[in-house]
């Protein structure tokens, strides 16, 4: 035979098959020759690695072909699917091998640059395999910071990608000793892994409430507000997962609790108060119990989608009520019901919504309850603020 053919970087994403897998297709070449060419392409292999060593260690002379196609990766990744039954750890560890595929160029004869295939992002590689995100991004964390053996146990099925991605958190020389130690033992360790990340986000989320909690004090009554701006830390009875709960950003308020403030108003007063499209019956509930009348509202564009039962959430309501005879802005600094601006940090509203404020009613006081962080002009109160 000729020297041996080097593997393309395209064919290594799938892992190569090993014992008796293997030793079956050795002996079936034995008896029956190759019945299946092997592809080249830029004179590497581009499929039939498993069959080109088979032929080998059989003493069997292999066949090849070129491949014509021009879409090589995914000339791959079809026909991997189609013969495999790999699981979907096994799917997700070759779509992180492919998201981290180079940027397609290469140096061509003349030395220009010439494209060879496209780079592909975790979600195109997640949905070209047809695997979750999620999965995808253990991979990739199992790909840096796994040990070679726990690499090749979920590349062979027999580990979870969720259970090697909580491995990875331990020395990779404790991450060989348990693999070698089996299947059973690597699910034991990753429990207890989670478990330890649980109870220590836990403490934390705890402590950060225990700081956010000192900050709060009385609403301020020496004075009375005819505006006021609010962002109520509403208490959501679902969660999707304990680590989206409110709670790990910011103590929450029960309804009653938000109802029974005392609200510091002048007689004619206009209240801008922020509710999310589930807490809009709570919110106008709100309103009502600080005094107010619902006038109408606006709508801000996050321009990210969210998570949501029916609707993922897009978007978030400014509602705006009055009591009094409190008047309506200036015809020239009346701002559109509709504004867009990127999500920040959780729960945070967007610097430019009090900007509007300011522009609306600039020469009058004003009040902003629940505030992050205290912006000049402004009298500031609540859980995460520092008056």
């Amino acid at each position: 035979m000729t020297e041996r053919l080097e593997y393309h970087e395209l064919a290594n994403i799938f892992p190569l098959i090993q014992g008796v897998e293997f030793d079956e297709l050795v002996k079936d070449i034995q008896w029956n020759g190759l019945q299946e060419p092997i592809i080249l392409y830029e004179g590497k292999i581009l499929d039939g690695r498993n069959r080109y060593n088979a032929c080998l260690q059989a003493n069997v002379e292999p066949s090849f072909v070129q491949y014509q196609g021009a879409e090589p990766l995914s000339f791959v990744v079809s026909l991997n699917l189609r013969r495999r039954h790999l699981s979907e750890s096994q799917r997700a560890m070759v779509a992180q091998s492919v998201a981290n595929l180079n940027d397609g160029q290469r140096r061509a004869k003349g030395g220009s640059i010439a494209p060879a295939f496209s780079q592909v992002s975790q979600p195109e590689a997640a949905e070209m395999l047809n695997v979750s995100r999620e999965s995808v991004k253990r991979a990739a964390k199992v790909a840096k910071s796994g040990d070679d053996s726990l690499i090749e146990a979920v590349e062979q099925g027999q580990v979870s990608v969720s259970a090697a991605s909580d491995l990875t958190e331990l020395p990779k020389e404790e991450q060989k000793t348990i693999v070698l130690q089996g299947e059973e033992e690597v699910l034991k360790k990753a429990k207890e892994i989670r478990q330890q990340r649980s109870d220590l986000k836990r403490k934390e989320r705890l402590a950060k409430i225990f700081e956010i909690s000192k900050g709060n004090s009385e609403l301020p009554t020496d004075k009375l507000y005819p505006i006021i701006y609010a962002d109520p830390p509403w208490r959501y009875e679902h969660s999707e997962t304990d680590s989206r709960k409110i709670e790990n950003h910011y103590p929450t308020m029960t309804l009653d609790d938000i109802c029974a403030l005392s609200v510091p108003t002048t007689d004619d007063a206009i209240l801008f108060l922020w509710g999310t499209s589930p807490k809009l019956e709570e919110a106008m509930l709100v309103l009502q119990s600080w005094g107010f009348t619902y006038r109408t509202c606006a709508v801000w564009d996050k321009q990210k989608i969210g998570m949501g039962y029916y609707f993922r959430q897009q978007h978030e309501l400014l509602l705006i009520a009055t009591k009094g005879s409190f008047p309506a802005p200036a015809p020239e600094n009346r701002p559109p019901s509709v504004f867009y601006f990127e999500r920040g940090e959780h729960s945070a509203k967007p610097h430019e919504v009090a900007e509007m404020i300011e522009k609306m009613y600039p020469e009058l006081p004003k009040l902003e309850m629940f505030c992050r962080s205290a912006r000049e002009g402004w009298t500031v109160w609540g859980n995460q603020s520092d008056t």
